[in-house]
């Protein structure tokens, strides 16, 4: 065999090696994690824009040094759904918008400060879900608030 041509095969089988391509076993192995699909898509419907002044007492209750201060919470409200579901949820949305409006701010004024500096507001979600049931219904998967600014005022 020519010099040349002994070059041309080792340059072949180190390609056939690094390509994995003369039987050897792969270092990386797809589980069914790997190969399942996305997840559902969900889809927002807008459940509106508040703006909701909280009043806080600090002392103890009772005491006459007892001052109320107030915070506000600022953020927007949207209802993940799945795509089918999208239509219904925006009706319900417009049918019953003020109900849905006082629930909300009812929960988020009961709510602890604790609850409301919580970094993903997960209890507040959980909250809003239990009170906003009976009028959203089971379509919706869970809540997401965005745009969140809390400030004493």
């Amino acid at each position: 065999m020519s010099d040349h041509l002994r070059r041309i095969c080792c340059v072949a089988a180190l390609l056939c090696q690094v390509a994995g391509g003369c039987g050897s076993e792969p270092a990386f192995e797809f589980d069914e994690l790997d190969l399942a699909g996305a997840e559902n898509k969900l889809d927002e419907v807008p459940l509106g824009e508040y703006s909701i002044p909280i009043p806080t007492a600090d002392g103890k209750a009772g005491s006459q040094d007892s001052k109320v201060n107030r915070f506000q919470i600022d953020f927007e409200l949207f209802a993940l759904v799945s795509p089918h579901q999208t239509s219904k949820l925006s009706e319900v949305w417009r049918r019953h918008q003020g109900v849905i409006r006082d629930r909300v701010i009812r929960v988020c004024r009961d709510a602890s400060l604790d609850v409301l500096h919580e970094p993903e507001l997960a209890t507040l979600k959980a909250k809003l879900i239990d009170a906003l049931g009976p009028q959203l219904g089971d379509d919706v998967h869970q809540l997401l608030i965005t745009d969140v600014v809390t400030r004493e005022i």
